[in-house]
C-alpha cells in the first residue's frame, strides 16, 4: 500500500505541473480548473497519509552526499541555460507586454540611487503604483549593476534555493540509497522545466524565481524541522508576496501551543524586527499611505479583469474566477466587491480546520513542521485557484514547494528501497 501511494504522489505532483502550464491543451479552459484543483486536493492528503508517524529528521555528518544532491539540482537548472537565453531573446522588451519587470527593475534602480522607490513607475504600457515589496525588488539591483538581463536574478536565485534544499534535505533524511535520493532531487527543478517547455512567455514577463526563492527555504526549513531556516523563509515570503499572510496564523498557532513559548517569542521577534527594518521604518513611515495605494492599485487590476475578462488572467485555464464570475449573479460591475469572499472563506476554513483537526487528533500523527508543511502544499494553491485575478507565473511558488514535499514523501521511511525489496 506504502509502495503504491508513492508511485501516486509523484503521479499526482508531475500531473499538478503539467495541469499548471499545460492544461488547457488535455482539458478546455472552463474544465482544467476543477481538474487541477482535484489533482491538488489528492496530491496534498496523499503526502498526508505518508507522513504520518513519519520519523524525527536525524542529522548525520556526510561530507559528500548532501553536496551531490545540491550539485545536482543547481546542474539540472543550469541545462535549460540555452533554452532560458533563447526565451529572453524572443522577448527582448518584456515591458511592452508586461509592467512587472520595469516596476521591479525601477524600484531597485529608484532605491539603490538613493530615490523613494514607492511612487508611480512609468513603463511602455502604463504608469502604474508598485505593489511589489522589498524582497522581491531588491534582487533586481544585480542585474541593474551587472547589465544582465533583467530575468536572470529570478532564475539564479531559484537555482540556488534548490540547490541547498538539495543540500540540506539529503543532510537531513539519510536513511535512503543514493541511487533513488540522487533522482528525487529532479522533483525540485521540474516546476522550472515545466515552465521552460510549455509556459515560456510567463518565464519571459516575470521574475517568479525570486518569490519561489523564499518559499523554497520556508519549505525546506518545515521538512527538516529547521526553526532558523523557517524564520527566514517567513520573513522573505511576508516580504515578497502577500500569500503567506493566511498560512501564517495556522503556523503561529501551532507553535505556540505545541513548542516551548520563547520559540514563538524569539520568531515573532525576529520577523517583527525584521519586517519593520526592511518595510516599515525605511519606506511606510516616509509615506504611511504606501498599502492603500497598493490595494487601489490591485483593485484597479482586478476591477479590469473581472469586468472585461483578458486571456492573461481569465482565459489561462487556472483560476474557478470564470466560473465565480457567473456564479454570483448580478452585473459584473457590481458584483466585482464580492469577488475575493470565495478566496478568502476558503483560506480562513483552511485556518479553522487545520487548528482544530490537529487539537483533536492530527498532533497524534503529525508534529507541527511536517503539519504546516502539508498545509503549505495547499493554500497558497487554493488561494490562487479561487483569485479573481491569477496570472500563471504566479504558480512557480506553491508548486515549488509541493515539490519539497513529495521530495520528503518519497525519501522519509526509504520507500524506494522498500520497492526495491518487495
Amino acid at each position: 500500500m506504502q509502495q503504491q501511494s508513492a508511485y501516486k504522489v509523484i503521479a499526482l505532483f508531475i500531473a499538478q505541473v503539467i495541469l499548471c502550464v499545460f492544461g488547457t491543451q488535455i482539458f478546455v479552459i472552463r474544465a482544467n480548473p476543477f481538474a487541477l484543483l482535484l489533482i491538488s486536493g489528492l496530491f496534498t492528503y496523499n503526502c498526508a497519509l505518508l507522513l504520518r508517524h513519519s520519523p524525527a529528521t536525524a542529522y548525520k555528518s556526510d561530507r559528500y552526499t548532501p553536496w551531490l544532491h545540491a550539485l545536482l539540482a543547481v546542474a539540472m537548472v543550469a541545462t535549460q541555460y540555452n533554452a532560458l537565453k533563447r526565451i529572453f531573446e524572443s522577448f527582448p522588451d518584456p515591458g511592452l507586454k508586461s509592467d512587472v519587470l520595469p516596476q521591479l527593475k525601477a524600484q531597485a534602480s529608484l532605491f539603490f540611487s538613493g530615490q523613494f522607490p514607492y511612487q508611480p513607475i512609468i513603463t511602455a504600457v502604463n504608469h502604474p503604483y508598485p505593489v511589489y515589496l522589498p524582497l522581491q525588488w531588491l534582487p533586481l539591483q544585480f542585474s541593474n549593476f551587472t547589465g544582465i538581463d533583467q530575468r536572470w536574478p529570478g532564475i539564479i536565485l531559484f537555482a540556488i534555493a534548490v540547490g541547498f534544499s538539495g543540500y540540506l534535505l539529503r543532510k537531513y533524511h539519510t536513511g535512503i540509497a543514493l541511487k533513488y535520493s540522487l533522482p528525487a532531487t529532479l522533483l525540485l527543478v521540474l516546476p522550472l522545466w515545466g515552465f521552460v517547455k510549455w509556459s515560456k512567455i510567463d518565464l519571459a514577463l516575470s521574475s517568479e524565481g525570486i518569490v519561489a526563492f523564499w518559499y523554497i527555504l520556508l519549505a525546506t526549513g518545515l521538512a527538516t524541522k529547521r526553526l532558523p531556516l523557517v524564520v527566514i523563509g517567513i520573513i522573505g515570503g511576508l516580504l515578497s508576496r502577500y500569500s503567506l499572510l493566511f498560512w501564517l496564523p495556522l503556523f503561529a498557532l501551532l507553535l505556540w501551543y505545541y513548542e516551548l513559548k520563547r520559540y514563538s517569542f524569539i520568531t515573532w521577534g525576529i520577523v517583527g524586527a525584521s519586517v519593520l527594518c526592511l518595510f516599515v521604518f525605511p519606506f511606510l513611515l516616509k509615506d504611511p499611505s504606501i498599502l492603500s495605494k497598493m490595494s487601489a492599485h490591485y483593485g484597479g487590476c482586478d476591477a479590469k479583469s473581472w469586468v472585461s475578462p483578458d486571456e492573461y488572467t481569465f482565459l489561462d485555464g487556472l483560476s474557478l474566477n470564470i466560473h465565480l464570475r457567473e456564479w454570483i449573479k448580478g452585473d459584473p460591475i457590481d458584483t466585482l466587491k464580492y469577488a475575493h469572499f470565495p478566496q478568502f472563506g476558503v483560506q480562513v476554513l483552511c485556518i479553522l480546520f487545520g487548528f482544530f483537526y490537529y487539537q483533536k487528533k492530527g498532533y497524534q500523527f503529525f508534529d507541527i513542521y511536517t503539519y504546516t508543511l502539508i498545509w503549505l502544499s495547499i493554500m497558497p494553491m487554493l488561494l490562487y485557484l479561487f483569485s479573481p485575478m491569477l496570472f500563471k507565473y504566479y504558480m512557480l511558488m506553491p508548486l515549488s514547494v509541493s515539490a519539497v514535499l513529495c521530495w520528503k514523501v518519497v525519501n522519509t521511511r526509504g520507500i524506494f528501497e522498500k520497492l526495491e525489496q518487495s
